[in-house]
């Protein structure tokens, strides 16, 4: 929750936007202001637009009650006012995106007028043209964002919660307190399921605002870059990175980037598997985390917060990642990169992924380096920055050649298993024995840590180990909610019934989502496997049809004695479920049996 000066303002935002949101929406259905299915819309019912007017009425109102004392505060309210009622003829007319730039650079000139520049340089041309470009920038980012029941204003919500929290000047953080407000009363109406829409002109009006707030909050903490420009765009980095994200994989689809589509982070991780639900929620606990971060170095002098920003933009790139393999376009992705007018540089980068996986190391081996110094000595840090900067070569050097030579490039991260962790843990040992010698007999030594190196090297291994399980972890978990709709159950919870999941987690041809085993071991009875209950022995399975009603039984196995196969095609035939069997079989093709015509020279 904000600070207590700026509880009233929030409490105010919210019961106004609550009550309003309803009125609002029969006014917008009775208008005709309503989001039509399009091609390009995530949504495929109608719902009404103008939402927007009810956040924007509780802000305001909030604005009143708590009192507008600052210049600041009537450069934010005039700013997200103006992109109000620039997106609101929008929602009605169809503004040509051209217009709309125009109209979002003459507003962000309106707040470089009223005092509110970015003091990122010592000129002032310079600080202008970057305040403006930040807060069209910022406006667009959040408008791209609202494309998702909740997403936009749960996002943005957070954000303004986040400069509440963490900005050091009180009229930002009581203005981001009633924009906080607002959002979470219209989440009441918009989340999934939604059944009003922030429109462009509350979309942008949360944009606008919340640019003019980075602005405000970026000049007027502590000084120095970190608060300038780390803070509001940490706090905004949930926007910034769907934007970038989308921009780059459209242009290098050739798209255009202005165009719409459903190609954003959030509709490839709906794609990927997870549920609309989840996908909000995940982008909720990311804008939570950097927005967190960004308070924290607000108000704290943290050596950790290089650390902790470390770990955001590493888990953002390897999301990007992920995400970016997902197929969203009707033709071929990336297909701008197989133009010649690109450099085989930039086509090595993007298709061979073992350069990445070096690139990543690098970074890794750096950032866990710097990390072991800061958590070994803390406050004491700068005294040890040179013996840093002295031997991070050495390391990093060490650390690569040693993972390579123990085969930390050979894997597949989409196959990561326990078997590779022996690897990337011998690398690393290596690495960090390596090192040591190497400073040994360079420096002697003198003035090094050897706690340094053990902390090192526990930062390092669970990072390069982290990386790579990451990408089987999320596809586990997507698959997981991405299986068909029929329910089945398995009929033998030995290695062929854990095989016989994955393959259904794994494999989009076959419709079935496994909910449970049976299976007539007594010491498997009760148990989870690979997350799936084990209900019990074949005595059961005809209760167990009885109560789940699933689509489906297979068996998992052959060697199921016949008995009880007789016993549950009984149990199938008296519920009416089809009785499946998954077959695993190697075959000799060495004469050709098997072999597709075509493939041994057949029309």
């Amino acid at each position: 929750m904000p600070p207590p000066a700026n509880v009233l303002p929030f409490l105010v935002a919210f019961g106004v936007t609550l009550a309003l949101t309803p009125l609002v929406r029969t006014i917008a259905l009775r208008s005709g202001a309503v989001a039509w299915p399009r091609r390009d819309r995530w949504k495929q019912t109608p719902v009404a637009l103008l939402g927007g007017a009810a956040v924007v009425a509780g802000v305001l109102a909030a604005a009143v009650v708590s009192g507008v004392t600052e210049a600041r505060q009537w450069a934010v309210i005039a700013c997200g006012a103006s992109l109000f009622f620039v997106g609101l003829v929008d929602d009605f007319v169809r503004l040509k995106p051209s217009t709309k730039l125009t109209a979002q650079i003459a507003v962000a000139c309106l707040a470089v007028t009223l005092g509110v520049t970015l003091q990122w340089t010592g000129s002032a041309v310079v600080n202008a043209l970057s305040t403006i470009v930040w807060i069209v920038g910022i406006a667009n980012a959040v408008n791209l964002l609202d494309n998702m029941d909740g997403l936009c204003a749960g996002v943005s919500g957070i954000a303004a919660l986040s400069f509440a929290v963490g900005s050091l000047d009180a009229g930002v953080g009581s203005y981001g307190a009633a924009v906080a407000g607002a959002c979470a009363a219209f989440l009441v109406y918009n989340f999934n399921p939604a059944s009003i829409f922030l429109g462009d002109s509350g979309s942008l009006f949360l944009g606008g605002t919340l640019g003019v707030l980075g602005v405000s909050a970026g000049g007027s903490g502590r000084a120095g870059l970190t608060s300038t420009l780390a803070i509001p765009a940490l706090i905004l980095l949930i926007p910034i990175f769907d934007t970038l994200f989308v921009t780059v994989l459209r242009k290098l689809s050739a798209r255009a980037a202005s165009e719409g589509g459903r190609d954003h982070t959030s509709h490839r991780l709906v794609a990927f598997g997870f549920s609309e639900r989840q996908t909000v929620i995940l982008f909720y606990a990311l804008a939570a985390v950097s927005g967190g971060t960004a308070a924290g170095l607000a108000h704290f002098a943290w050596t950790e917060g290089p650390i902790l920003l470390g770990v955001l933009f590493l888990v953002l790139i390897l999301l990007a990642l992920q995400l970016a393999r997902v197929k969203v376009y009707a033709g071929q992705d990336f297909s701008a990169l197989r133009d010649r007018t690109y450099t085989p540089l930039l086509i090595d980068v993007t298709y061979k992924r073992r350069i990445f996986e070096v690139l990543l190391d690098l970074a890794l081996v750096t950032f866990a380096y710097y990390a072991a110094y800061v958590i070994r000595f803390d406050r004491d840090f700068p005294l040890y920055y040179d013996l840093l900067s002295r031997s991070v070569p050495i390391v990093i050097a060490c650390q690569m050649i040693s993972l390579f030579v123990m085969g930390a490039y050979r894997g597949v991260w989409r196959y990561f298993s326990t078997s590779d962790v022996g690897t990337y843990v011998k690398g690393v040992v290596m690495g960090t024995t390596l090192s040591i010698l190497a400073l040994v007999y360079l420096y002697r030594f003198e003035g090094y840590s050897r706690g340094v190196f053990i902390i090192d090297a526990m930062i390092l291994g669970l990072l390069v180990i982290g990386s790579r399980a990451s990408f089987r972890l999320l596809t586990d978990v997507a698959s997981r909610h991405g299986m068909g709709e029929g329910r089945a159950i398995i009929y033998g919870a030995g290695d062929g019934g854990a095989m016989l999941v994955r393959e259904l987690r794994n494999n989009p041809i076959y419709p079935y989502r496994p909910i449970g085993f049976l299976d007539d071991s007594a010491g498997k009875a009760n148990r989870r496997i690979l997350g799936i209950p084990v209900f019990g022995g074949v005595d059961r399975a005809a209760a167990v049809l009885q109560q789940h009603r699933p689509r489906a039984v297979i068996l998992s196995t052959d060697k199921i004695p016949a008995e009880h196969v007789l016993r549950i095609q009984a149990a199938c035939r008296a519920a009416g479920v089809p009785l499946l069997r998954f077959a695993f079989t190697l075959r000799d093709v060495t004469e050709g049996d098997g072999v597709p015509p075509h493939a041994a020279g057949h029309p």
